[in-house]
């Protein structure tokens, strides 16, 4: 697994955080004041709560892309504390698709239209693992006490859930081919030590996805 932030060192941790488990604002501000002009943001009611999340230069969150696998991928668009600092009262989130095949030899046009808006299903297995992964989107979130959620752990049921993508342009501020995507999804989210659910409502994320590597 390799992870790109944007515009800083290369992080290595991704793996370690799901297996046990750039640039954001804290989710105490109004969704007014922290997402209407936000470049990166991820924002969500999740168990009744709303949370809203960007990434700036200076606020101590960051945007990063993460990849998967060797020539069959998942990737990643992450909204994260800075180096993975994870605290009481931050959250980190990130949304994972798969299955990107030959992505040895992937052109960079190959690459934008894998992500080619529209709606799109979510897979039953772990979003680092693109063998067990399968073709969808996954969705992964830690609370404001180090506690992850995600979709595929518990019974990993997502009947009724949803997952689109709206838009995707070329990002020219990444030293790799990158694409900016804007996703929107509802799904339920499963504790990942309990298997206990919590609902996810009016989702949404602009984040990276980056040629790593």
């Amino acid at each position: 697994m390799k992870i790109k932030p944007n515009l800083t060192a290369e992080i290595i941790l991704f793996v370690a955080l799901l297996l046990s488990s750039s640039i954001f604002s804290g989710c105490k501000k109004k969704k007014s004041d922290s997402i209407d002009n936000a470049t990166y943001y991820y924002k969500a009611t999740i168990d009744g709560k709303e949370y809203a999340q960007t990434a700036t230069d200076a606020n101590g969150y960051e945007t990063g892309s993460a990849m998967g696998g060797v020539d069959d991928v998942t990737l990643s668009a992450v909204i994260s504390p800075k180096d993975y600092q994870y605290e009481h009262g931050k959250t980190y989130m990130d949304v994972t698709k798969g299955i990107l095949h030959n992505y040895l030899s992937i052109t960079d046009q190959q690459f934008f239209q894998f992500f080619t808006p529209g709606t799109y299903n979510f897979t039953s297995g772990p979003s680092y693992d693109p063998y067990k992964n399968g073709d969808g989107f996954t969705v992964t979130w830690i609370d404001e006490n180090a506690e992850e959620w995600d979709t595929f752990s518990g019974t990993g049921d997502q009947t009724g859930s949803t997952m689109k993508i709206i838009s995707e342009q070329d990002e020219q501020s990444q030293l790799n081919y990158s694409i900016r995507v804007k996703v929107q999804f509802n799904c339920k989210l499963y504790n990942y030590n309990t298997g206990e659910m919590k609902q996810l409502t009016n989702g949404e994320l602009v984040g990276v996805f980056s040629e790593i590597p």
